[in-house]
């Protein structure tokens, strides 16, 4: 009992090469009792639960439940160092707001679950805050209540409402500046060389484009576009920009084309580039959906082409 882990916390051989042998396998690993058993190399139950009691003792194993099921779980030398330094009651505290992971937990239920007083739980978090052990964050769920989380966590988006919300509120001047970034990237596929691309005869009922060119953008190239430019500070997924590209489809400025793919709609080209108000003759001018005042209106003779808004694949 009397070898030296490390900084002053002492076990017996056998626990500290069982603890050791924990952690190589990965900081968040389970472990049954029987996959214990052969970790540890012990076949005497009896003797090791001895062993896992000394390591319960010192924090260096915690209990999980996990489908019903009750397993060990190793736990970091300084991990165990922290809460050996803790009262009794900031342990408790400390214990149930570590099991609530990245959605937190709220502190009235942080009270019932400790069954300790009001003043008890306000102090334990006190506490535990000013040592940067654990911190509370704002909820989009639940505006009004308090939730705590480790200090070192990220809360999960159901907390924070994922990269639309800034300090719990709706970041709509972001949303709306990406939606343009988004229907600019996908109007730049969806044409290339702006009117050109259209027939100027009368009587023109075809567009210009080959049937197999790629005229839509994917919802991957687009978050890899954003992610390049470095415009924005968030983590953003392709889940994120099909949100953004759903929006754009409603307000009838994209539509799709198969899944996660979109093209823009010409109406909103038309909208977006002030379509009629220009000089007709002046169609040969090089087409830049990025200049909105640059762009010139096709013919009048033009309004009787097909457009892509109804050419289907």
């Amino acid at each position: 009992m009397g070898n030296l882990l490390q900084n002053d916390i002492q076990l017996s051989d056998q626990a500290r090469e069982l603890h050791t042998k924990m952690l190589s396998k990965g900081p968040s690993v389970m472990f049954t009792q029987s996959e214990l058993r052969e970790q540890s190399g012990i076949s005497s139950l009896s003797d090791l639960m001895t062993i896992v009691q000394e390591l319960l003792d010192k924090n260096l194993i915690k209990l999980v439940k996990q489908n019903n099921e009750l397993k060990f779980q190793g736990v970091d030398i300084f991990e165990a160092q922290k809460k050996s330094a803790m009262s009794a009651e900031e342990a408790l505290v400390y214990s149930y707001i570590e099991a609530s992971g990245r959605e937190g937990i709220w502190t009235k239920t942080i009270k019932a679950k400790t069954n300790l007083h009001q003043h008890v739980v306000l102090k334990c978090l006190k506490s535990l805050e000013s040592q940067r052990y654990v911190k509370s964050v704002k909820s989009v769920k639940y505006p009004t209540r308090k939730i705590y989380m480790l200090y070192n966590l990220q809360p999960s988006i159901d907390v924070t409402g994922g990269p639309w919300f800034t300090d719990s509120e709706l970041d709509v001047e972001f949303i709306n500046s990406l939606l343009t970034i988004v229907w600019r990237f996908a109007s730049d596929r969806t044409f290339p060389n702006g009117y050109k691309n259209f027939s100027g005869a009368s009587d023109a009922k075809e567009v210009l484009y080959a049937p197999n060119v790629k005229n839509y953008s994917t919802t991957q190239e687009i978050l890899d576009f954003i992610i390049a430019s470095q415009v924005v500070n968030v983590e953003l997924t392709t889940a994120n920009i099909r949100s953004l590209c759903d929006v754009l489809v409603y307000d009838d400025k994209l539509e799709k084309v198969y899944h996660d793919c979109y093209r823009v709609t010409l109406e909103s080209v038309l909208q977006m580039t002030q379509y009629g108000g220009a000089d007709s003759n002046s169609d040969e001018k090089d087409f830049s959906i990025f200049d909105y005042f640059n762009v010139i209106a096709p013919s009048q003779n033009d309004k009787e082409a097909v457009y892509f808004d109804e050419w289907t694949l």
